[in-house]
């Protein structure tokens, strides 16, 4: 075999080191590259699972606010709904208590007694203690004492208790609550909105 120079021997072992050392550089390249790259998929994979949590948490606190916020609503209706009725109640109950007081004209007479087609000897009639003297001057019937939770006004009733014409002081008020509430709820609370 023969014996190499010196120099090629240096120059094959620079350019052995020189492989070795590009070979290493491209290791380390592939594995900077690898890392880099599992790295940025962990980094991406644990970005997605807390922006996935983030947003179920977040809708989470969306439904819980809205339950909230939809449960206040309700009851803040239901108040204000209880707090009308018992305005009206107590309207109404004023307005009772002032028609009780009030005693029987004989317009309010002639005009209930229009609506009787019958005679006089076939129905009774029906008012308050105090208003009988003026209902007996009017017509000719037999009038008797009405229950007091009437509170006044006259109620007809044939004798065969077929007819009845309630125009006690009680039925206008209740005609006028199941005519009208709805006018006097706009009236009174000024069609307030809710939401």
């Amino acid at each position: 075999m023969e014996k190499l120079p010196n120099k090629d021997i240096e120059r094959m072992i620079t350019f052995i080191n020189h492989e070795v050392e590009e070979k290493i550089k491209e290791i380390e390249i592939k594995g900077i590259q690898e890392y880099n790259s599992e790295k940025a998929k962990l980094i991406k994979e644990q970005t997605n699972k807390i922006e996935d949590e983030f947003i179920s948490k977040q809708q989470e606190i969306e439904c819980k606010k809205f339950r909230i916020e939809s449960n206040i609503i309700s009851k803040y209706r239901q108040m204000y709904i209880e707090k009308k009725n018992e305005i009206l109640r107590s309207i109404f109950k004023k307005v009772e208590e002032k028609v009780k007081q009030e005693n029987l004209t004989q317009k309010f007479i002639k005009s209930t007694l229009s609506k009787v087609k019958l005679s006089e000897k076939e129905y009774y009639a029906y008012c308050k203690s105090q208003d009988k003297k003026l209902l007996k001057n009017v017509v000719s019937v037999e009038v008797k004492e009405m229950d007091e939770k009437a509170l006044g006004g006259i109620i007809i009733v044939s004798k065969d208790g077929k007819t009845i014409i309630d125009n006690s002081y009680l039925t206008r008020i209740e005609v006028i609550k199941d005519l009208y509430v709805s006018d006097i709820n706009n009236i009174l609370f000024n069609k307030v909105p809710l939401e």
